[in-house]
């Protein structure tokens, strides 16, 4: 990947929607209590391995979305006329783009619906990975609170 398109990328990740899930508050919590427990035993070691999972499968849906939803957002609203989406709201604005399209012909409605539909199952699958990664957020913290303190 060149380094202007792994900047974009990076400055894409930063400017995520705030409905993701933001993990600061739980990472200050994790290395706070992290700070208090024996780093060797068998649950802190369990918990850092959670808590880097999390940490990864967060990332990992965040740049799934931005680079294939937005591709296929964008598609659709192509089709329709539109101008590609700029903004974390692409789903919505190709939804009202097809609720009111621009355009008459059959051919790009079908691509645009079938564009949407796609888009749809995609954030359903984003959605549960993001969950997955709340969920082993959760159990890191749990895990680490089991750990046996210094």
């Amino acid at each position: 990947m060149k380094l202007p398109t792994l900047l974009a990328v990076t400055a894409l990740v930063l400017a995520l929607p705030a409905s993701a899930h933001d993990f600061s508050a739980d990472i200050g919590k994790f290395n706070t209590i992290a700070a208090t427990r024996k780093p060797d035993s068998e649950q802190a070691l369990a918990a850092k391995l959670a808590f880097e999972r999390a940490q990864a499968e967060m990332e990992q849906s965040d740049v799934k979305m931005l680079l294939r939803i937005r591709s296929m957002t964008n598609a659709g609203l192509r089709a329709l006329g539109e101008q590609p989406a700029l903004l974390t709201s692409e789903y919505k604005r190709l939804e009202a783009a097809l609720a009111h399209p621009k355009t008459n012909d059959p051919a790009k409605l079908a691509a645009a619906r079938e564009s949407f539909a796609r888009l749809s199952a995609e954030m359903k699958v984003y959605t549960d990975l993001e969950n997955m990664a709340v969920d082993q957020m959760k159990q890191a913290l749990r895990l680490i609170e089991s750990a046996p303190a210094h």
